[in-house]
């Protein structure tokens, strides 16, 4: 199931410095406004700590970060 970014309340964190919003749902893409970056966080162990952002991931989901600046972290490991 995916959730309507307008409908979504959305908690707010600092990752490398850039303020995001942050869900632990999956948000459709489509809903998000345009001139938002959009990162999916996976949780690779399931242990509840997220180990990599990337633009697409359809397993271990840990939650998606929003923003409106491109990030740094893309495609790397978190830890």
């Amino acid at each position: 199931m995916q959730l309507d970014y307008n409908k979504e309340k959305f908690t707010k964190v600092i990752v490398c410095g850039i303020e995001c919003d942050f869900s632990d749902m999956r948000i459709d893409r489509s809903t998000v406004p345009e001139g938002l970056y959009q990162y999916e966080v996976a949780d690779d162990d399931s242990q509840g700590d997220p180990t990599r952002i990337k633009k697409d991931i359809m397993v271990s989901s840990f939650g998606k970060l929003i923003n409106d600046v491109t990030s740094p972290l893309v495609n790397n490991n978190v830890r």
